[in-house]
């Protein structure tokens, strides 16, 4: 009788795994992340076959910055950004409804999304506690003097 109900809990477990779509094992980042550079996603199933990189994109990508896909091996892809995101994009990765395993499966729907945040204060000058002389000429790098003679003339 035990090993009757053994070999039942078996088969229906083993039943429920196979009744599991195909579809996204991981997907990072997600949420609010800074310095974002590379978004990767891996699959439960095999979705190209080694050696062939150069197959479409699984994903549908809403971003205002641009990059290129590619397939790192037969599960895992990678979306590369031109350069680093700079802080208040959000991105979207919907993948596309006919996106299918290489063993033909249809993969479930899913969609990702991140967010680099709101801009971040990295460093103020004076510190806190510093003393300023009441003379003191001010200083700007030539980055700030470029970006203010721009918005004078627009």
């Amino acid at each position: 009788m035990l090993t009757r109900t053994i070999l039942a809990l078996f088969l229906a477990c083993l039943c429920a795994a196979q009744a599991r779509a195909a579809g996204v094992e991981a997907f990072s980042p997600q949420g609010e992340i800074k310095g974002i550079r590379q978004v990767t996603a891996r699959f439960d199933v095999d979705m190209v076959p080694l050696g062939a990189p150069d197959l479409a994109d699984p994903f549908q990508v809403e971003c205002p910055s641009r990059g290129s896909g590619r397939w790192l091996d037969h599960r895992n892809w990678a979306y590369d950004f031109e350069q680093d995101l700079p802080a208040g994009m959000s991105c979207s990765f919907t993948l596309n409804h006919d996106v299918q395993a290489l063993s033909g499966e249809k993969l479930a729907a899913a969609k990702f999304g991140f967010s680099t945040g709101g801009p971040a204060i990295l460093l103020t000058a004076p510190s806190e506690g510093a003393q300023i002389d009441e003379d003191q000429a001010q200083r700007r790098n030539y980055h700030q003097q470029n970006l203010f003679h721009k918005n004078i003339s627009d």
